[in-house]
């Protein structure tokens, strides 16, 4: 099995897209992923990866917090510029720190979930991230921002 080939069969899976954020040592980290999902309701867990390689990976392994902003169809500039090795990404971003976690967290996406870490672990060359949700904000008027095939899509 080729690499290329692994990304070209997974990309043909439609996923949702968001930004991944947290704060640690007084620095705002985030980046795009569309690698988001629920994994229990009692309680609430939702999880995420993250290659070792990234740049913000020890912010997210140092801190006990972290929000998951699913971006509207609107957001696509927002989801390309988390995705840039960037030194600070929230430049021209509307957010605001969360009151009780300082979490940062992204204004006119379509959900915000806050979250604690519950647990980490290795997979691969990624760390798979599981957090406990604290608080969850839905804008029902929105419609999410999707991607397919290498590319952002609008739901229709």
């Amino acid at each position: 099995m080729q690499i290329e080939d692994f990304k070209k069969a997974v990309g043909k899976f439609p996923t949702g897209v968001c930004v991944i954020t947290t704060s640690f040592n007084d620095i705002l980290w985030g980046f795009t992923a569309n690698s988001f999902v629920s994994v229990s309701l009692a309680p609430p867990l939702v999880s995420f990866c993250l290659n070792k390689e990234a740049g913000s990976f020890k912010a997210f392994v140092g801190s006990k917090h972290f929000a998951v902003n699913i971006l509207a169809s609107d957001q696509q500039e927002i989801a390309k510029q988390f995705s840039h090795s960037l030194s600070n990404k929230f430049v021209n971003v509307d957010y605001k720190l969360s009151a009780e976690l300082q979490t940062p967290l992204i204004s006119g996406v379509t959900s915000l979930i806050e979250c604690k870490k519950f647990k980490e672990f290795e997979c691969g060359d990624h760390f798979v991230f599981i957090g406990e949700v604290v608080r969850i904000n839905v804008d029902e008027s929105k419609a999410p921002l999707l991607y397919f095939a290498k590319s952002y899509r609008e739901m229709k």
